[in-house]
């Protein structure tokens, strides 16, 4: 009897089956609904964790500049280096746009030649005559690794050090040259050239540019503005009298552990760039700077080059290099890495790689849906119209500028100090379509950095301008 009483009490104290449906029932919906909140604190997390890896790489390599005294920087490498040939239209321009990697560079000591009595000739090309460009003329004996550069035209090894844009002084001259062309040359003897006093043989003829962006350049009278113009040597280079030169070399691979960043956050090229030109390392304006001409075909088996970020000794930021399209014979015959304006802050966004966009255009229209592009057109940016009531793209389709899951990290130019703002939350629909003061027509292309202005202003408070 005592054993009944106890089975039976037993039994009331076990779930019924109803119990249970009702208890999974409910352990579901609190499922259903913690999920979302769950998977949103995951990805912020990611994101804010790879954020932090890209700031303190920037940290780093600053911290490496002052402490071994030589330019050092960081290199945010593209994921996708050949975009495919042929029409604009076809080419793939989402794998150039982000970087899931980033690594550290240094710049070698100073190129001053290959022997001690190295040096360069100042001279006019052509010598004589109503119209003579200022040049300058490497032995090749003095320069091997130029004349190496010049005779392969730009595909040498030789020219991940010295290229189109870079830097060079010359003599007791404070001026800094910009290479804008390089060309073997051949002095003849009894030549005009020969003739001044310089040597004859082969060599390196080199058309410069002054870059703007230097203080000590402001003011000279005869600045260079464009390829051809004729001009004058600053004071103190004696034409056809040889002087010193010292190349200021590209940088390279630096012996310290890459960066990667963490599940699906990249670095988003297509928005980052400095504040003087937001959208400088967005491919498709790499591709097309012009946006008021038809964009030439690219030729096959022509690479991007990454992003580069470089902090002088004292801590600066020291410059910013990144691709710049060469046209030859009506079609892009490649891409230089070119030094880029350090006078303003440079800003980097991190988000997802499902938020960056195809183009400029959808970046621009944004919340608007936008089925097709212009590239084929002759004037490949044309007006928006007004917009109407947004129809909101897909989730996985918002902008990473506009989204509440992306990041900026940025460096200022004079400080080199490194700074990492959050979107607190997306601007409203009503700050997105707005055009900024542009007009009610603007350019695609005006309204793209417009916002992405917009973006870093939010997210900083304003510091970022």
């Amino acid at each position: 009897m005592r054993a009944m009483t106890l089975h039976r009490r037993s039994c009331r104290d076990a779930f019924t089956l109803v119990e249970l449906l009702i208890a999974l029932t409910i352990a579901s919906a609190l499922t259903a609904i913690a999920l979302p909140t769950l998977k949103d604190s995951m990805r912020q997390n990611t994101l804010s964790r790879s954020a932090s890896l890209v700031k303190g790489a920037f940290i780093n390599a600053r911290a490496q500049a002052i402490r071994t005294g030589r330019p050092y920087g960081i290199v945010i490498e593209r994921q996708r280096h050949d975009i495919g040939s042929g029409n604009p239209s076809a080419l793939n321009y989402l794998g150039g746009n982000y970087a899931t990697r980033l690594y550290y560079v240094q710049s070698p000591l100073e190129y001053r030649g290959d022997v001690a009595a190295s040096a360069v000739y100042p001279v006019f090309d052509p010598p004589t005559g109503s119209t003579p460009v200022p040049k300058f003329f490497f032995p090749q004996t003095s320069a091997g690794l130029l004349y190496a550069v010049a005779n392969s035209s730009g595909t040498s090894p030789a020219a991940r050090l010295i290229n189109v844009g870079t830097q060079f002084s010359v003599g007791k001259s404070d001026y800094i040259f910009k290479v804008e062309s390089a060309v073997t040359y051949t002095v003849t003897g009894g030549s005009p050239l020969n003739a001044q006093g310089v040597p004859a043989g082969p060599g390196t003829l080199v058309e410069f540019n002054y870059p703007h962006f230097s203080p000590q350049n402001t003011g000279f009278p005869g600045t260079l503005t464009t390829t051809g113009v004729s001009s004058t040597f600053p004071a103190g280079l004696a034409v056809y009298q040889p002087h010193d030169f010292k190349f200021r070399v590209n940088p390279v691979r630096a012996p310290l552990a890459p960066v990667s960043l963490i599940g699906r956050t990249v670095v988003d090229l297509s928005v980052s760039g400095p504040s003087s030109n937001p959208l400088a390392f967005n491919v498709q304006q790499i591709v097309d700077p012009i946006p008021t001409t038809q964009i030439p075909n690219l030729a096959a088996n022509r690479l991007l080059n990454d992003v580069y970020v470089m902090f002088a000794p004292d801590g600066r930021l020291d410059g910013i290099y990144s691709d710049q399209r060469i046209v030859n014979g009506g079609v892009i015959d490649g891409f230089n890495l070119v030094r880029l304006d350090p006078s303003t802050t440079v800003s980097f966004n991190v988000g997802y790689v499902d938020g960056i966009l195809d183009n400029i255009d959808d970046g621009a229209r944004y919340p608007d849906v936008v089925g097709t592009t212009d590239y084929n057109i002759t004037t490949d940016d044309p007006p928006l119209a007004t917009p109407a009531p947004p129809a909101a793209l897909t989730p996985t389709k918002v902008p990473n500028f506009a989204n509440t899951d992306c990041a900026w990290v940025s460096v200022q130019p004079l400080s080199g100090a490194i700074r990492l703002d959050t979107v607190a939350s997306q601007p409203p629909a009503t700050v997105l379509t707005n055009y900024y003061g542009l007009g009610t027509t603007p350019p695609a292309r005006s309204v793209m950095n417009a916002r992405v202005h917009q973006s870093r202003r939010l997210a900083s408070g304003g510091a970022v301008q």
